[in-house]
């Protein structure tokens, strides 16, 4: 039984101008807004090639954005936009005739509403007037959304999974080696769903570019947001978690030429931007909660705004609203106790302040600030960075 477009591996193998500028970003997330910031960022133009690895939806509240710009941009740019696991979830519930799956998607978008102000679906529905209720008819709903938006559907449907040039290998997740034509027909989850891909061990003798899982990671003493590249292994992980953290960032790797082994990168968010008024030292004992290793042990409740917790031994101070308390004994967030090194005059991107302390991004580090701020000057730029 053959599988449908979306959820084959499908192969394209191509060369690039030689050169030419490669642009690499992956995991928009539904956050049309820092995608199209971070292009100008770039400056991105009609002699460069872009190449978006998967995961173009969800988690954000744009997704039909993206996907509009994605399609406009391929009919006058050199641009290969790639399939990624949350694509395919959504195309798998939206394509679908099976009313257990279809039933699925309708029941997980208040909770992606509530989490990330809102999914593809409700775009749709809105966009259409249809309201969004508990007791809509499903079906009906989803045959006006795949007419409304053909267009779109077959746009995503038809998303190769990988590509092959004769200096890099994309793929959102990974692959477990370069005989791709062994994997092109097969399930594409093997490739776009490879978690933790850079603990594998693997190498390649070409550079593998990866999205999927966030760099940051990756990383164990500081919450570092920006791509990482191990050269030894020829392995790129671009994903700067935009969507799937709320203090993530978009990322675009940028090549001079295809075949370079020189790579820089610029980034952007939607955080609100602040400026420091006054300096920082940095601190020099500081933990760093990872999200899949989150279990902690409540020492103390005494402030209203922060918890005492143990993590591995270590006691760190976290607030209050990263305990879960659904789940006892748990964080809902990776988190760091880290005081950044600042200069007044830095800028920051805001995530939250709690009780007169900021937890911010100073460029791509994550951490807290215990000085005062002011709302950043609108011309603020992101320098580009060597890799």
């Amino acid at each position: 039984m053959s599988l449908p477009p979306y959820l084959e591996t499908r192969l394209v193998q191509t060369e690039f101008p030689a050169g030419q500028r490669v642009l690499m970003i992956s995991d928009i997330h539904g956050h049309a807004t820092a995608f199209k910031k971070l292009l100008r960022r770039a400056a991105f133009g009609p002699k460069d090639t872009l190449v978006v690895v998967g995961d173009l939806l969800e988690k954000g509240t744009e997704s039909l954005a993206v996907v509009r710009t994605l399609m406009d941009l391929s009919r006058t740019h050199r641009v290969y936009t790639l399939m990624g696991n949350m694509d395919v979830f959504t195309l798998g519930k939206l394509l679908t005739d099976d009313a257990e799956k279809r039933h699925t998607l309708f029941s997980y978008a208040p909770l992606m509403k509530n989490w990330w102000g809102g999914c593809l679906l409700m775009e749709m529905c809105r966009e259409m007037g249809v309201p969004f209720t508990a007791d809509m008819d499903e079906a009906e709903t989803v045959r006006l959304i795949r007419a409304h938006f053909a267009p779109e559907l077959h746009f995503l449907e038809w998303l190769p999974t990988i590509l092959d040039t004769p200096d890099m290998t994309f793929v959102h997740g990974g692959v477990p080696h370069l005989r791709l034509h062994e994997l092109a027909g097969k399930d594409c989850h093997a490739v776009l769903k490879l978690d933790d891909f850079l603990s594998s061990g693997l190498s390649f003798p070409k550079y593998v570019t990866v999205g999927h899982w966030p760099a940051v990671l990756y990383r164990d003493d500081l919450m570092d947001m920006s791509p990482l590249l191990c050269r030894e292994r020829h392995i790129l992980c671009l994903d700067g978690g935009c969507g799937v953290k709320k203090s993530g960032q978009l990322n675009c790797v940028i090549q001079p030429f295809p075949g370079s082994g020189d790579f820089s990168f610029v980034w952007e968010d939607d955080l609100p931007r602040v400026t420091a008024l006054q300096d920082q030292r940095p601190s020099s004992d500081h933990t760093y909660i990872k999200f899949h290793d989150r279990q902690v042990t409540v020492l103390s409740r005494d402030d209203p705004d922060f918890a005492l917790v143990s993590w591995h031994g270590k006691k760190v101070r976290v607030p209050v609203s990263a305990l879960d308390f659904e789940h006892p004994g748990q964080l809902n967030t990776d988190i760091t106790d880290y005081l950044l090194p600042v200069r007044a005059g830095d800028e920051l991107s805001l995530i939250r302040t709690v009780a007169g302390r900021h937890y911010v991004r100073r460029d791509c580090i994550l951490g807290w600030y215990c000085g005062p701020v002011a709302p950043a000057a609108e011309s603020s730029v992101t320098p580009e960075h060597a890799l």
